[in-house]
């Protein structure tokens, strides 16, 4: 209780000498935030692999099977004290760093229902697109490489994302959420919106539809179509072809040769692997 009752004292008397300075750098650090259009942002940081040697307290042990689980079980002796000389890797550099969308983020209007009441438990901005846009410019999420987890985490199935932001033209129906970048939560709205950050909303699963595959083609028809693919289309023929001689993993992979049609088909689901989440360089109507 002694020691609880000295760091609250501790506390409020720092923040007695310095609350005011304090508070000058946390608007001045709201400031930078409302700037980071444009910017590159660190979404997640990594340790380097270079370490160096320090001395830490600790007590003598043995690790010894337990006769409860049979595993191997560490046992202290706290009346032995021991200085270990261990590594310690705390050089911090910026791992996953993405350009921040110089205008914001736009959730489409199927999606406005369930993202709005979100954004407003963390504080962040948005409005809603009171018209419909056509051919709006945007850039759009494809991902190359989905991995969801076998167990579920706190009742979501978590997904760790690869892939790339790309130039797109978008139709956007009225009830559209725009979400501006020039906040004092940008740096949170980024890592709640961008697919790749560790603590995304896509992360936690929320987007996980949008890297199901929906429709498929079995392998007797996907033979059938290709083949009449190939006798149709000169320049499809050619490139299967090339791919077959200088690619070995894709020459010896059935199901690999099958989806090379199968995407180039009018029956692929376009929109597989598309992130439905919006960027914008431009603030929309």
């Amino acid at each position: 209780m002694r020691s609880t009752r000295d760091t609250i004292v501790a506390v409020v008397e720092q923040v007695a000498e310095h609350g005011r300075a304090w508070q000058g750098e946390a608007r001045r650090a709201d400031g930078r935030a409302r700037e980071l259009g444009g910017q590159p942002v660190a979404l997640d940081y990594r340790t380097e692999a270079t370490a160096r040697t320090i001395e830490f307290r600790g007590y003598a042990y043995t690790r010894t099977p337990s006769e409860v689980s049979g595993a191997s079980m560490t046992r202290y002796d706290d009346r032995t004290p021991q200085l270990w000389r261990v590594p310690l890797r705390d050089t911090i550099v910026p791992g996953t760093v993405v350009t921040a969308p110089r205008a914001g983020y736009l959730f489409p209007a199927e999606h406005a229902a369930w993202v709005a009441p979100k954004l407003e438990l963390h504080g962040i901005a948005f409005r809603r697109i009171e018209e419909a846009q056509r051919d709006m410019p945007v850039q759009e999420f494809r991902a190359d490489k989905v991995e969801l987890t076998p167990a579920s985490s706190e009742g979501h199935q978590r997904a760790t994302i690869a892939g790339q932001w790309r130039k797109a033209d978008a139709d956007l129906a009225a009830g559209a959420l725009f979400v501006p970048i020039a906040q004092a939560r940008a740096r949170v709205l980024m890592g709640l919106l961008e697919p790749q950050a560790p603590d995304a909303f896509a992360a936690w699963g929320l987007f996980n539809n949008a890297f199901e595959r929906k429709e498929y083609m079995e392998d007797y028809v996907a033979e059938d179509v290709a083949r009449r693919m190939l006798a149709s289309d000169r320049k499809l023929r050619e490139e299967f072809e090339r791919r077959v001689r200088e690619d070995p993993a894709f020459a010896k992979d059935p199901q690999a040769r099958l989806e090379f049609f199968y995407r180039r088909h009018p029956s692929w689901d376009a929109r597989f692997n598309l992130y439905p989440v919006y960027r914008v360089d431009s603030v929309p109507k």
